[in-house]
C-alpha cells in the first residue's frame, strides 16, 4: 500500500508539473524565436521549425518535429512554401492551431522572377522581411498583438516588452543609417539574393549570384560578371544556408574576399549590426 500510495503521489506530481509547462509556439525562423522570446519573456516556450544552417525555402520538417508541433498553440509564419504544407498536417491532430502571418501590414517587396532575385513563394514576395529593421517594428506589434489576444492575462508583460523592443530597433535603423550614409560603392554581391528589404532601408543594390535558387547560366554568369566589375565589386557575401561554389568561382574572377554573413541568425541585432559592419567596412 505505501508502494502504491507512493506512486500515485509521483504520477499526480508529474501530472501537475506537466500542466504547468509553458504553451509552446512555432516559429519558422530563428530571428522570430527571438523576437517571441524577448516580448513574451519566459510564458511561452518556442519551437523552431527550420533549424539553424538549413535553407528555409527548401526544408521540409521531420515526422518528429511534425509531433511536436502538433502540440502548438500558434504558428507565426512568413509565407515560406513549406509552411502550406505542414500546417494542414498539424491541424489534422491539433485542429486549434491558430496561425499569424507577420506579412500583415508590412511593405512588401515583389520580385520579378526574371530578375534573379528572390521569388520564393507563389506570388514572387520576397521572405526576408526580417532583415528591415523598420518592418521588424510592425512585425513584432503582430506578435505581441497575438500573444496579448490569446493569454491576456500577460498583457501588460507583453505591451512592456514590446514597447521595450520597437525603441531597440528604432536605435539599430538610426545607428545603421548613420553607418552607411557615407558609402561611396552602394552595389552589395551576394550569394542568395536575402537582402532587399535591408538594401530598400538603406538605399543599396543587391546583385545576386543565385538566379531562382539555381546557379547562373553562362548567358548571365558573363553579365553579372561585367556587371560586378563596372561596380568594382571586392567583396561577396555568402551564408552558411547555401551553396558558396559560385561565390568562390567570382572570387577568383574579380579578385574578391568571399565574407561569411549568417541573416537567420538567432541573435538578430548582433547580425544586424555584422551585416552594416561588413557592406561598410
Amino acid at each position: 500500500m505505501i508502494n502504491l500510495a507512493l506512486g500515485l503521489t509521483l504520477l499526480l506530481s508529474a501530472f501537475s508539473f506537466a500542466a504547468e509547462e509553458p504553451p509552446t509556439i512555432l516559429v519558422s525562423l530563428a530571428p522570430y524565436k527571438f523576437f517571441v522570446e524577448r516580448i513574451a519573456n519566459g510564458t511561452v516556450s518556442v519551437l523552431l521549425m527550420v533549424p539553424v544552417g538549413a535553407s528555409a525555402h527548401t526544408y521540409e520538417p521531420t515526422p518528429k518535429q511534425m509531433v511536436r508541433a502538433s502540440t502548438g498553440n500558434i504558428w507565426f509564419t512568413i509565407g515560406e512554401s513549406f509552411e502550406a504544407k505542414a500546417v494542414p498536417a498539424i491541424r489534422s491532430h491539433n485542429p486549434q492551431l491558430q496561425t499569424v502571418d507577420l506579412r500583415q501590414g508590412v511593405d512588401l517587396i515583389i520580385s520579378d522572377p526574371q530578375s534573379g532575385q528572390c521569388c520564393c513563394n507563389t506570388h514572387c514576395q520576397d521572405p526576408h522581411i526580417w532583415l528591415s529593421a523598420r518592418q521588424a517594428k510592425t512585425q513584432v506589434k503582430t506578435i505581441a498583438d497575438a500573444l496579448k489576444q490569446r493569454y491576456p492575462t500577460h498583457a501588460a508583460l507583453y505591451e512592456k516588452n514590446l514597447e521595450a523592443l520597437q525603441k531597440e530597433l528604432a536605435t539599430l535603423d538610426t545607428t545603421i543609417t548613420q553607418e552607411l550614409v557615407h558609402l561611396n560603392n552602394r552595389t552589395i554581391l551576394v550569394s542568395h539574393p536575402s537582402y532587399a528589404y535591408f538594401c530598400r532601408d538603406y538605399n543599396l543594390k543587391q546583385l545576386s549570384i543565385e538566379f531562382e535558387g539555381k546557379d547562373p547560366t553562362p548567358r548571365q554568369l558573363t553579365q553579372l560578371l561585367n556587371q560586378a566589375r563596372q561596380e568594382h565589386i571586392r567583396k561577396i557575401f555568402v551564408q552558411p544556408q547555401y551553396s558558396r561554389k559560385g561565390a568562390n568561382m567570382f572570387a577568383k574572377e574579380l579578385d574578391a574576399t568571399v565574407i561569411v554573413l549568417d541573416p537567420y541568425s538567432e541573435e538578430y541585432f548582433d547580425s544586424m549590426h555584422k551585416i552594416a559592419h561588413a557592406i561598410a567596412d
